[in-house]
């Protein structure tokens, strides 16, 4: 073997070796990225399910509590009445507690519970710290999870009650509820997902609590995908690992690996057996070009003297042409490259041919059927010898279609969640540990009226705090510049702000702290409670006016013989009941006749009860009025017996609890409707489409689904201010409600966006209602105060029950991507989702 042989075999072996470090290289790159992406996303979608049902939960909690301030002398029976609509509201909520004086006295439901009633706070080590915090703080506490006394470990919401006496706020206990841990884990899918999954952060301190969920090993290193869960009460870290570990070798290293030894030996053999040269290169070609598949990468070579262009079978696969129909030319790929990318590759490629070096990008092109791929090029020019005229140019092109994709979705990920924060009522606002604001959103623009770039590099506390509280405000962000914890960290509280103008007004403030380098960063959501006060004030008056008619003689007296049924009511049952005197020959007459009918049989049933029994009679029911005036009644009597221990008298009182039950309506109406539209929020909403698609899935009933949203609705607020914006919001919602059925189900789910869902209806029903809303919002105009008229146009997706719809995310999916279409397509139109163009 002669040295000119082993030169050609040393260089096949040197070039293959980097050809394979290259490729090997590029498929663990992507490798890698692919599965850190898969890992995130459905990270992702774990946390926002656990931040969802922690902090829904938690509002429950404190909504109790806020109830219990308003009627402070409560009972058991109505406490366990008003625990039992809240919990309806929740599947993970074990029960609900309240602790007047820090002893708990009352628990919904009682079986299985009754254990813990007379437990007193000041005695339960590990418990009076949380309750004895709450009272001091004023707000709720989170603590755990824990171990119950009850049995099983959950995490424990105590809710501070205050009652206002004579102007002062008197402390009357705690309210408390246990979120089943296991619930929650298994309802935002912990159970059933592909991931090793590990929740560190006990009593809501983040990395500084402990690990309460998976392996411990998880939180070592930087192995894990890691993500912050905030919950009211401060935050959990969520860590996560595919299961069976990461993956550091691509599927298809082992046939790169072989493909370039078969084509290093190949190419050896061929230098060293020249007779059979021809075949070896046939052999090496085809090596070359599984190899080139396998990678997704082809190669080029082009001829600057005869304008000859060669290209490699993978290549011809990447640009989706044959060599039968296509012969290869520049300017045949420069066609298929994209308009838009054209440019900015002949910025690459001519300084290469003009200084005979190298040059790499992306870009886009377009194949013959019209698919577009991104493809990763790199190539070399080099010069004819002994001058600087471009002689041949090769390189390769690699399909990078999948990655880019990945990539972009990633980017599409992110620009949502800004979205998001910037289409957000509450402001968000952040700041660094010398009160230096660094983000301050569109909401809080509005909200104190300081711009973004007037509030950029300004103190915080300065701009949004009364002077009387900045000294303290200042004080505590001297601890937190130190360690990054603070009195108000991870708490949900309310305070006094003020408007650029001047104006104080109340917010509820949740802070997160995070570090940013070697200094730590707060973030603030900023929520104006001004109407919620109102509501809370109107409570507040209707139950001191409770009490006052109550000690004016409010409550009705009655005695009946139950032997004779002769009745006798004082004058305030006339006035409960509308009734005259000496109207009705019997008052007990009067009585029935004024029961509500729905009502009449179950009262006089459980009145006869209490008689034989000569139990306790708790009842309430309904009574109509002259007027057809419905009011609540509550009841409540005891049976006196003879000297033979028979029923003689039944002694009671009733009062009038109509306005109660206006306010619990009042309370569950705010919490089922939009605030601004008056509209289904979105959880109601979905509560009652998801009843309906199940109902017409079951009997095979027609039901369509329309989904909406302003068109340009940016370019409105940006234009005009988020007050317009909220005008434009309000018209249409009033529109759409004069256009659909009582049957109808329609909600705002968005910011922007609207939805209704059409039990009984087909396709074209759907898609009449759909023309006929965007018609009438098109004739719809905004007047503001100085004249000016503000238009707008909506677009509209619409979608129908079909075999391929399971469930109702899959009917919404089909007509959010019809309304997809219809932005695209131009805006100010209707497009019915069709399976074969989605």
């Amino acid at each position: 073997m002669n040295k000119q042989i082993l030169l050609k075999i040393l260089f096949i072996i040197i070039s293959f070796t980097l050809l394979d470090s290259v490729i090997q290289y590029q498929l663990v790159q992507n490798h890698k990225k692919t599965q850190i992406v898969d890992v995130t996303q459905e990270l992702s979608t774990l946390r926002a399910k656990i931040e969802k049902e922690v902090t829904s939960n938690l509002l429950i909690i404190e909504g109790t509590a806020n109830f219990v301030s308003m009627v402070p002398d409560i009972g058991q029976e109505l406490f366990s009445r008003y625990s039992k609509e809240a919990l309806s509201e929740s599947s993970i909520l074990r029960n609900m507690t309240a602790a007047p004086d820090f002893v708990m006295k009352f628990v919904y439901p009682l079986e299985g519970n009754r254990q813990i009633l007379g437990l007193n706070y000041r005695k339960l080590k590990g418990q009076w710290e949380q309750a004895f915090a709450a009272k001091e703080s004023g707000e709720m506490v989170v603590a755990g999870p824990v171990n119950l006394v009850q049995g099983g470990l959950g995490l424990i919401g105590r809710a501070p009650v205050f009652v206002d006496r004579n102007g002062e706020k008197d402390f009357w206990g705690i309210v408390s509820s246990v979120i089943d841990m296991d619930k929650l884990l298994q309802a935002v899918g912990l159970d059933s997902t592909d991931l090793n999954i590990g929740i560190r952060g006990k009593d809501g301190k983040g990395w500084e609590g402990d690990i309460f969920y998976g392996d411990p090993v998880l939180f070592d290193g930087d192995t894990s995908v890691r993500m912050i869960v905030n919950i009211p009460a401060g935050s959990w870290i969520i860590v996560a690992t595919p299961k069976g570990g990461w993956s550091s070798s691509s599927e298809y290293s082992l046939y790169v690996h072989a493909a370039i030894v078969i084509l290093a030996l190949g190419m050896s053999l061929g230098a060293y057996r020249n007779s059979r040269h021809n075949a070896i290169i046939r052999q090496t070609q085809d090596s070359l070009n599984q190899a080139q598949a396998i990678a997704h990468l082809g190669s080029w070579r082009f001829d600057h003297t005869t304008g000859a262009v060669w290209w490699s079978e993978e290549t011809y696969r990447i640009f989706g042409v044959s060599k039968e129909t296509f012969t290869p030319s520049f300017e045949g790929f420069l066609s298929m490259v994209l308009p838009e990318d054209r440019a900015k590759f002949l910025e690459a490629f001519q300084p290469s041919v003009e200084g005979c070096c190298g040059y790499s990008m992306d870009h886009r092109i377009m194949r013959p059927d019209g698919e577009i791929r991104h493809i990763q090029d790199r190539g070399e020019t080099t010069c004819k010898p002994g001058g600087s005229l471009p002689h041949i140019s090769m390189g390769t092109v690699q399909d990078i279609t999948e990655r880019k994709r990945a990539e972009e979705a990633l980017q599409a990920s992110e620009e949502r969640m800004r979205a998001m924060a910037e289409a957000s009522y509450d402001a968000l606002i952040v700041v660094d540990s010398s009160d230096v604001i660094s983000f301050w959103s569109p909401a809080a623009e509005q909200m104190f009226g300081w711009s973004r770039d007037e509030a950029i590099g300004q103190k915080m506390h300065k701009l949004i705090s009364p002077k009387r509280y900045q000294k303290q405000a200042f004080e505590g962000l001297e601890r937190f510049g130190g360690d990054g914890t603070g009195p108000i960290i991870g708490t949900v509280q309310e305070m006094t702000a003020v408007r650029r103008n001047g104006e104080e007004f109340p917010v509820e403030r949740s802070v997160s702290a995070f570090k940013l380098g070697n200094s730590y960063m707060a973030v603030g959501s900023l929520r104006d409670i001004s109407d919620r006060k109102k509501i809370e004030s109107e409570l507040k008056k209707y139950a001191d006016r409770l009490t006052l008619a109550s000690k004016a003689g409010g409550i009705g007296v009655w005695e009946l013989n139950v032997q004779t049924n002769a009745l006798h009511w004082d004058s305030q049952m006339f006035r409960l009941y509308g009734v005259q005197p000496g109207e009705f020959s019997g008052l007990y007459e009067a009585w029935r006749s004024r029961v509500h009918s729905e009502d009449l049989e179950q009262a006089e049933g459980s009145l006869q009860h209490a008689i034989l029994t000569q139990a306790l009679w708790d009842w309430e029911f309904r009574v109509v009025w002259p007027n057809k005036e419905v009011r609540h009644i509550k009841a409540a009597a005891l049976v006196q017996a003879d000297s033979n221990n028979r029923p003689e008298y039944l002694i009671g009182v009733n009062w009038g609890v109509t306005m109660a039950r206006k306010q619990e309506e009042q309370l569950r109406l705010l919490a089922t409707t939009d605030d601004m539209t008056k509209l289904l929020n979105r959880r109601r909403f979905m509560e009652m489409v998801e009843r309906e698609f199940q109902r017409s899935s079951r009997y095979g009933n027609p039901f369509s689904f329309i989904m909406f949203d302003v068109d340009k609705f940016k370019n409105i607020n940006d234009t005009y201010g988020h007050d317009v914006g909220d005008m434009v919001l309000k018209s249409i919602a009033s529109t759409a409600r004069t256009m659909v059925r009582d049957v109808d189900i329609l909600g705002r789910i968005g910011g922007e966006e609207f939805a209704v869902g059409l039990p009984e209806t087909d396709m074209s029903g759907a898609e009449l209602l759909a023309e006929k809303l965007r018609v009438a919002m098109e004739n719809k105009e905004v007047v503001l105060g100085d004249g000016t008229v503000i238009s707008f146009t909506i677009s509209l997706g619409v979608a129908t029950l079909d075999a391929s719809c399971s469930e109702v995310n899959m009917l919404m999916k089909h007509a959010d991507i019809a309304l997809y279409q219809a932005k695209e397509n131009g805006r100010n139109r209707v497009e019915m989702y069709e399976p074969d163009k989605s």
